[in-house]
């Protein structure tokens, strides 16, 4: 791991040089995104007890349970801290000129950024990556505490689909064995963040009943703006359920395209051919399996339709 070598160490002093340090992730936050951001949070408060950290970033409903955000607006003279996001403009907030940035993130790094830009893309989630970086600060991680160790935990869980998609690794056990040996309900988590509300579950039905499946093992389904208002589901809400495909044998390829006010957000995600360069030519990236794009018009689902087939033929 490169650039966690290189980088650990200058983190570290740079988070001793500031007294304002100000967290941020991606718009559209997932649980990786919250228990990194929260839990780094927790992590330079045990260090640094003295200094002003902030979480910041649109409250998520469904990730409450996690923790809040907080009301704050970082200056010229802070340190912004970016967890979990590719892409300068997928930061939920905005950064002033003149303060100092890292990254810190587990994606493809097509849009390298900050004065520090850490990113492994072998590791499970930026979650994981938080925890080996203070486990390098600290000498046996002196620097966790139940409250991050839950919040590491739960990024890890979200990210990994409670340990089953192939980004899980022998390091992401391991590291997992180590955040249980803190004090927090696990179980009671996992429980509270599988939880549905009755509108969502009755749009899974919907879901269920409403896709295409090409001879190629392409799935795909189109959620208008009128399915959301009928089921009473956010567009963010929506999305969650787009790995409800996985599980059928005659699939390799899916997405869920869901129409909001101004775009057509598209989720895409693959048990084997690598999606993230067809996303990458429609403005969009993410992982090999598990990517998003933006679409202008309903009529460019099918030019996408025909980039992701002829992708999957030379596999």
């Amino acid at each position: 791991m490169t650039s966690l070598k290189e980088n650990y160490k200058e983190i570290l002093n740079m988070i001793n040089q500031h007294d304002d340090i100000f967290i941020y992730r991606h718009i559209r936050p997932d649980p990786d995104a919250y228990g990194a951001q929260l839990g780094l949070k927790e992590i330079i408060r045990k260090l640094f007890p003295n200094k002003n950290v902030s979480a910041l970033g649109t409250e998520e409903p469904s990730l409450s349970f996690l923790g809040q955000m907080d009301e704050a607006k970082a200056g010229e003279d802070a340190l912004c801290i970016v967890v979990d996001t590719a892409n300068k403009d997928r930061i939920d907030g905005h950064i002033p000129e003149g303060a100092k940035v890292i990254k810190i993130d587990h994606h493809p790094d097509f849009d390298p950024f900050g004065d520090i830009n850490l990113v492994e893309t072998k590791v499970s989630s930026t979650s994981e990556l938080l925890y080996l970086i203070a486990n390098m600060w600290g000498y046996e991680n002196d620097y966790i505490n139940d409250e991050s160790a839950k919040l590491l935990y739960m990024g890890i869980v979200g990210d990994t689909g409670r340990f089953l998609f192939d980004n899980t690794t022998s390091r992401t056990h391991y590291v997992v064995s180590e955040l249980k040996r803190y004090d927090f309900d696990a179980t009671g988590l996992i429980q509270e963040m599988q939880k549905t509300s009755i509108e969502s579950f009755r749009f899974k039905g919907y879901l269920i009943s409403n896709f295409t499946l090409r001879p190629s093992g392409l799935l795909y389904t189109f959620v208008s703006r009128k399915d959301l208002e009928e089921f009473g589901v956010s567009g963010n809400e929506a999305s969650l359920s787009v790995n409800l495909y996985r599980d059928l044998d005659e699939v390799d390829v899916w997405f869920m395209a869901i129409e909001e006010e101004d775009e057509i957000r598209v989720r895409l995600r693959s048990k084997s051919t690598v999606i993230n360069e067809v996303a990458r030519d429609f403005g969009g990236g993410g992982h090999p399996l598990a990517s998003g794009v933006k679409l202008d018009h309903k009529d460019e689902i099918d030019t996408l339709i025909r980039a992701l087939e002829e992708k999957m033929k030379k596999k």
